[in-house]
């Protein structure tokens, strides 16, 4: 979702705690990307954003813990997320998507 909304190539670095992935922010981002890089955002456990004086990137972290699950399949929930966001006009562009809102609200659910 990241690299959709700011058109960079995400770093992802993963441990036993988390999965980090940092994006860099592209110089006047647009306010459709910048609605799409916080709706990206919004579906991790922790997330910010850095600025130095020669980068300025965003970052958002998963919890290993929370992959964790009886339920459905994280990985199946996600993959349905990450599915319509590629293909959605509204995730794509930023818009506000209800259905995107519920798939996240199933994929958290199944990390639980």
């Amino acid at each position: 979702m990241l690299a959709a909304a700011t058109g960079t190539e995400p770093r992802v670095a993963a441990d036993l705690d988390a999965f980090r992935v940092e994006a860099d922010l592209p110089a006047g981002l647009s306010t459709t990307a910048h609605a799409a890089v916080l709706a990206a955002l919004a579906t991790a456990d922790r997330y910010g954003h850095t600025r130095t004086r020669t980068a300025e990137y965003v970052w958002a972290e998963i919890s290993g813990e929370a992959n964790v699950t009886t339920t459905e399949s994280p990985d199946t929930a996600y993959r349905a997320l990450l599915g319509h966001t590629m293909t959605c006009t509204a995730c794509r562009t930023g818009t506000i998507c209800p259905d995107a809102t519920k798939l996240v609200r199933v994929w958290r659910e199944t990390r639980r």
